[in-house]
């Protein structure tokens, strides 16, 4: 017979004490680095004096579809007018809504037009790149109080975020000032290498020698992968009624007719497939888009979809949906053949 074994003795209390302290330490420690809220980015006035000095009759605003499609002094030949891009490189509806109150709405006089560039169901998405990284961006634009862009977002996190994951977020600070502290560590590098005033120069230009441009469109980069691609702007289950009134679309439209704007809302056409010059949709897409066209014409706007647009073709892409660099004055001159004569004619000057 094998010999008889001890029972296992019972946990000892010190040893689920020390289950504790190393509980408390985790969850602890980072609470107790928590400040409050993260200082916030300040407001850049450069675009804002750009604009000022532009005297612009029109604005264009976008993402990277805008920065990648038009060349602003081809654009100002081809219309003969005065006209300044405003394109942010990763915004979204969130940002689109800042940059148009705080940068084009205040202008003196405003501009007559405002067109912007926008992807699929982008404009009913309120909290598309809107956190992590994307943050610092959009605090660029923000003045000290922004409440309807504060209470948009905060809806948005509620519903789609889980019990669950706020309690997480609410134990653990550090999670969301992962971005603060980023800062930090890289203002400290800088610190070994420059001045604080040239903290922007090197920014600026680190920032243009990845532009999408300079990138070569032969690389076979996905850069919406991370975003879940066309379903990532393009959800089937996301309604347009049901979104609306939680989106910033509502309050560009109200800024547009307090200024006296024409806002135009133009749909850019995503890279076709190889075999075919239509990009494949959504079964519930023409019915979103037709949501959206009656919405923006019965407030006074104008829908531009250039999705089946037969002239822009595959030619014109490089990596994605954006236009190849050699193709951008072309792109930008059929624009301007196919939008301008639609656009309401400017007053004949003044004799």
């Amino acid at each position: 017979m094998p010999p008889a074994t001890d029972p296992p003795a019972p946990a000892r209390p010190r040893t689920w004490l020390a289950v504790a302290g190393i509980v408390a330490l985790v969850l602890g420690v980072p609470a107790w680095l928590d400040q409050g809220a993260a200082p916030r980015h300040p407001f850049n006035e450069r675009p804002l004096r750009t604009l000022e000095k532009a005297r612009a009759e029109g604005v264009l605003l976008g993402d990277s579809m805008l920065e990648t499609r038009i060349d602003p002094q081809v654009l100002r030949t081809a219309s003969g007018g005065r006209w300044e891009v405003l394109a942010q490189p990763g915004s979204s509806s969130a940002v689109w809504f800042l940059m148009m109150k705080n940068l084009v709405a205040v202008q003196s006089p405003p501009p007559r037009t405002v067109i912007v560039f926008f992807r699929d169901r982008q404009l009913t998405l309120p909290a598309h790149r809107t956190e992590g990284g994307y943050r610092k961006t959009i605090e660029s634009y923000m003045r000290e109080r922004e409440p309807v862009f504060d209470e948009i977002l905060q809806t948005s996190a509620r519903k789609k975020q889980s019990r669950a994951e706020r309690v997480t977020l609410a134990m653990y600070p550090v999670q969301w000032r992962r971005e603060a502290w980023r800062d930090k560590v890289q203002s400290w590098a800088l610190d070994l290498v420059a001045s604080s005033r040239e903290y922007n120069q090197i920014r600026d230009d680190t920032r243009a020698i990845f532009e999408l441009r300079h990138l070569r469109q032969d690389s076979g980069l996905d850069f919406e992968r991370e975003e879940g691609g066309q379903r990532g702007l393009d959800p089937a289950e996301h309604d347009f009624a049901a979104a609306v009134g939680r989106s910033f679309l509502p309050h560009l439209l109200a800024l547009a007719r307090e200024r006296q704007m024409h806002l135009v809302f133009f749909r850019v056409k995503r890279k076709p497939e190889a075999s075919a010059e239509s990009a494949t949709e959504r079964s519930t897409t023409p019915a979103y888009m037709q949501a959206l066209r009656v919405y923006v014409e019965t407030a006074g706007a104008q829908l531009v979809d250039e999705t089946c647009d037969a002239d822009v073709t595959r030619d014109f892409y490089g990596a994605d949906d954006h236009v190849a660099p050699a193709m951008m004055k072309s792109y930008t001159e059929l624009f301007w053949r196919k939008v301008g004569p639609q656009l309401p004619p400017l007053p004949a000057p003044a004799r």
